[in-house]
């Protein structure tokens, strides 16, 4: 998994989020996210679990504490699916009518 910067407010994770490897992600995103709105891309993931929707609701977490917000782009179907079975969607900024 790779957190890649492609514009100044922009950023996008790429690859498979699980127990494994949400960790070893973890400390480079929360540096990343230093208040302001930045947008997180979500296209490129591959496999998810739990441990995505837990590294989500801590960058969202962490950007609102620094005084910005994180604004989710091109979520994946089971990020949506996820998100909605924990009752999370609305804390992910995840509309209803943008799930499946």
């Amino acid at each position: 998994m790779t957190l890649t910067r492609t514009a100044p407010a922009q950023l996008a994770l790429q690859g498979d989020v699980g127990m494994d490897s949400a960790a070893a992600i973890q400390a480079e995103l929360a540096g990343a996210l230093q208040g302001g709105d930045i947008t997180l891309d979500l296209a490129a993931l591959g496999k998810v679990d739990s441990a995505a929707i837990a590294l989500l609701m801590d960058a969202v977490r962490q950007q609102q504490a620094h005084g910005g917000q994180l604004h989710l782009r091109n979520v994946p179907d089971s990020i949506h699916v996820l998100a909605q079975l924990y009752e999370l969607a609305p804390l992910l900024g995840l509309n209803r009518s943008e799930t499946p």
